[in-house]
């Protein structure tokens, strides 16, 4: 009967809806799509297929979305740190507020800064003095996320700790989380989306959130400001994108259903476990959010010596 109703109620197709993801199955970009589309389904009574797009710095999503139909049948979600891109990627494939029309957050959440079990450090001093006592094998950072972002959080995180990193990338969070857990990678930086499952694993251990407090469910993971490293504070987020030409109604009806559903409590305590804040916002709100979000990275590259695009 839910069911039923959903389809009479809703303007949107009545077949299989489209949810594209640009990191591969598994990681925290992936299982937080999965885990929000599987309550789009039973309240919508349709089924949302969740397709992974790797590759190109999770921009594949937006690129296909901004071809895509019209109708609300294909959504992109993607995360704050792949939009980043843009400021230093010339050739970045779309302009999120020309060639998509945002709908609504989906919730933030902090990055995280984890080491391997096998290096036998426990807190963020310990990291620092291991890492300045060997040689620059030592100083290797792994990391998923956009090149633009990486190279201005790694250079933000050498600018505090007066040590030159060499970010090693991976095209997903599984390969990247392997490594630590079999010490062939020292240390990552990810949201912490991707590692705090395995942080409760005993996988890897995390030493450090970029958000503004500890999380609740993690309140033995310290904040940047409490090691002294304040400047490192930033809090990204995920957030979900149609193609620019959609009928306004046709957002707006995405947009009521994505907000009841960030705002059911076993949803958004869902999130919460694996490290999001369910978090919403109009598909206005969501536009401001990205261009402020876009200026202040913008500023922080400047900041360490980079040159932004745009």
């Amino acid at each position: 009967m839910l069911a039923a109703r959903s389809r009479a109620e809703t303007v949107l197709p009545d077949k299989a809806l489209r949810l594209l993801t640009g990191f591969q199955a598994n990681g925290g970009t992936d299982v937080t799509a999965r885990l929000i589309a599987a309550s789009l389904e039973r309240r919508l009574g349709r089924h949302i297929v969740v397709e992974n797009k790797p590759g190109n710095n999770g921009t594949i999503p937006g690129e296909l979305a901004m071809h895509g139909p019209k109708d609300g049948s294909m959504l992109a979600f993607l995360a704050s740190t792949t939009l980043v891109s843009k400021l230093g990627q010339r050739d970045f494939p779309f302009d999120p507020l020309v060639d998509l029309a945002p709908i609504s957050l989906a919730g933030t959440w902090p990055m995280g800064l984890a080491v391997s079990p096998k290096i036998g450090v426990s807190t963020f001093k310990e990291y620092l003095d291991w890492m300045r006592a060997g040689d620059s094998d030592r100083h290797r950072l792994g990391n998923t996320a956009s090149n633009a972002f990486i190279e201005a959080f790694n250079l933000m995180f050498a600018r505090e700790l007066v040590v030159a990193l060499k970010v090693v990338p991976y095209r997903g969070t599984v390969p990247m989380i392997n490594d630590l857990a079999d010490g062939r990678l020292p240390a990552a930086a990810s949201g912490m989306v991707s590692l705090l499952e395995h942080h409760r694993g005993g996988r890897l251990r995390l030493l450090m959130t970029s958000g503004p407090d500890r999380l609740e469910v993690a309140k033995d993971i310290p904040a940047a400001r409490e090691l002294g490293v304040g400047s490192l504070e930033t809090v990204e987020w995920f957030a979900f994108f149609a193609p620019a030409g959609t009928p306004e109604p046709v957002i707006e009806e995405w947009h009521r259903h994505i907000d009841a559903v960030m705002s059911d409590p076993d949803v958004a305590g869902a999130v919460k476990l694996i490290g999001m804040k369910a978090k919403t916002s109009s598909p206005g709100e969501t536009r401001i959010r990205i261009a402020e979000h876009m200026k202040h990275w913008k500023a922080r590259m400047l900041e360490v010596g980079m040159a932004p695009l745009g």
